[in-house]
């Protein structure tokens, strides 16, 4: 295998490498870089990349770790300490992290070197990563459209095997929709499984950090990694994690997966619903059983996400105020004038209309009418995922982002985790390659 191959390699192949000593972590970083350095004008994924750092940290690695020498591309939302931390924004654009998340912990513990800050929309706020304040990504497979959003950075980098795997986040479908559109895996895990601390907050009832990879398998050993209970993160689950890795390979025998009869709706792009049926006659033959199930409520999700995603945004940043870090506005007349310049010239178009819907959702008068009554239809669409039990939510790779961005959301509010699954990755990877 030349050089030039080794960025290709899943996370599996390339562990398996490092382990019999074919390779050594520094000479991955140096392959990983002249990838990027070839394919890096084309997409545009990366923020920020120290390769100084880490390839002193490839050289330290132990290869025998669960993750040893892998690098993972970080979405630019996530601290790692002394790398840019600017979540898209100019408000933030010369901040650097002071600190590193407990999901980067739980990685560098596992033996895995953080790689590069990817691009994203600003604050997580949208879901095709044009609302980045820096540039915009493009999708791998087609220059001219868009990787999705709003983890668009390292969904494209992975994609392009610019990453071996990536980290992105998700609150209504920022991790799941992105990889369905480049042809990747992306894993919403459960609320609680994956510590939030760290990650700069836009709805924090809703957010969730979870790995971009080109297998099923290499998302299954990043989160074996990265779960687990938190004490600095209050909503953390203290539960076991399990090994997330067991019962891949397996057949699908007696597994009831449930179809939403919602979702299949009027109107539906004619490449979603084809990738879906061959998605499901595929599980069929494996064993699996498909049902019918209805999720009653699921026309009343966007206004509920819209609602309360941008309330709790509202909340969160309020923060980014110009007084303790991040961009200031020029001579203020006054302390006034502060904040509102700082906040009109720091923040995109995107971000001022989610504050601003969110601000309005909770004032007063409003409270009880719009959010009071979201939360409670966010109650009733929990339950009937529980009632329902569907176990997938079916994803597919189509130039449409939108019908896909909207099935995202309902599981959201569930407490079931989400995968986008790549049916045809490997189709795509192959004509990416030539």
């Amino acid at each position: 295998m030349s050089r030039s191959d080794l960025p290709a390699l899943t996370i599996a192949e390339l562990q398996s490498l490092l382990r019999r000593k074919e390779v050594s972590p520094r000479e991955m970083i140096d392959a990983l870089r002249a990838r990027i350095e070839n394919v890096e004008p084309k997409i545009d994924a990366y923020l920020s990349i120290d390769f100084d750092a880490a390839a002193k940290e490839a050289d330290k690695a132990d290869v025998d770790l669960p993750l040893g020498g892998v690098p993972i591309a970080i979405k630019d939302i996530i601290n790692v300490k002394g790398q840019p931390c600017t979540c898209g924004s100019k408000i933030l654009a010369n901040y650097r992290s002071p600190y590193d998340a407990t999901v980067i912990q739980k990685l560098r513990a596992a033996g895995a070197v953080p790689f590069g800050k990817t691009n994203m929309d600003e604050f997580a706020m949208g879901s095709s990563t044009e609302n980045s304040s820096v540039k915009v990504t493009r999708n791998p497979w087609d220059f001219s459209r868009v990787p999705g959003g709003s983890s668009g950075g390292s969904a494209a980098a992975v994609a392009a095997d610019a990453a071996f795997g990536g980290l992105g986040t998700d609150t209504g479908g920022s991790i799941r929709q992105p990889a369905s559109l480049c042809g990747i895996v992306g894993v919403k895990p459960s609320y609680g499984r994956v510590s939030r601390f760290g990650l700069v907050a836009f709805a924090s009832s809703l957010d969730q950090v979870g790995p971009l990879t080109k297998t099923v398998r290499d998302s299954a050993l990043i989160m074996n990694a990265m779960a687990g209970h938190d004490p600095q993160d209050s909503t953390s689950l203290n539960e076991p994690v399990p090994d997330y890795t067991k019962n891949l390979g397996r057949d699908l025998k007696g597994m009831r997966l449930g179809l939403p009869k919602e979702y299949m709706i009027e109107g539906i792009d004619p490449q979603v619903k084809s990738a879906v049926d061959t998605a499901l006659k595929q599980l069929q033959s494996l064993g699996a059983e498909i049902v019918d199930v209805s999720l009653p409520h699921t026309d009343y999700g966007i206004a509920v996400y819209y609602f309360l995603a941008t309330a709790e945004a509202s909340a969160n940043l309020a923060r980014f105020d110009g007084v303790r870090y991040g961009y200031r506005a020029k001579d203020p007349k006054d302390l006034l004038d502060h904040y509102g310049r700082t906040r009109e010239e720091g923040f995109g178009a995107e971000v001022k209309r989610r504050i601003i819907l969110g601000t309005y959702v909770l004032s007063s008068g409003y409270y009880d009418a719009y959010y009071v009554r979201a939360q409670k239809m966010r109650e009733l669409i929990r339950q009937d995922f529980v009632k329902g039990r569907p176990r997938r939510c079916p994803r597919s790779n189509s130039a449409s982002a939108r019908p896909i961005r909207w099935r995202c959301i309902w599981p959201t509010f569930s407490p079931i985790p989400g995968i986008s699954p790549a049916f045809a990755g490997s189709v795509f990877h192959a004509v990416w390659r030539k």
